[in-house]
């Protein structure tokens, strides 16, 4: 019996550490890049946005960013600059904070290169 109750103890101290580690990984993954960006949206609004509509608001050039997305995701589908980002992830279901990151990638370079 004494065996049984150590063994539940273990089981549920394993399933509260996984869940607490998953939910606290989870709350990091929305919110890593929170301080970086030059530009603050959340990642729920950028994927609504065209490709035209993230580049303006951080002021890059919507072809190059076109580009790193369609490269980086290697995209099958011809896509343009007045493509939602929500239509693109169709095709591959990527988290909208990566478009932030390239988009913040684009613009530091930018800014390095003037």
């Amino acid at each position: 019996m004494k065996k049984i109750i150590i063994f539940s103890l273990i089981a549920i101290s394993v399933i509260l550490i996984g869940t607490l580690g998953y939910l606290s990984y989870s709350d990091f993954e929305e919110h890593e890049h929170g301080d970086e960006h030059s530009v603050e949206i959340e990642g729920k609004e950028v994927k609504d946005l065209t490709v035209q509509q993230v580049a303006d608001l951080w002021e890059i050039n919507s072809e190059i960013l076109l580009f790193k997305i369609v490269n980086e995701f290697e995209l099958e589908v011809s896509y343009t600059t007045n493509t939602v980002l929500d239509v693109i992830r169709d095709e591959y279901a990527f988290s909208p904070a990566l478009i932030k990151d390239m988009a913040e990638e684009i613009k530091q370079e930018n800014l390095q290169n003037e």
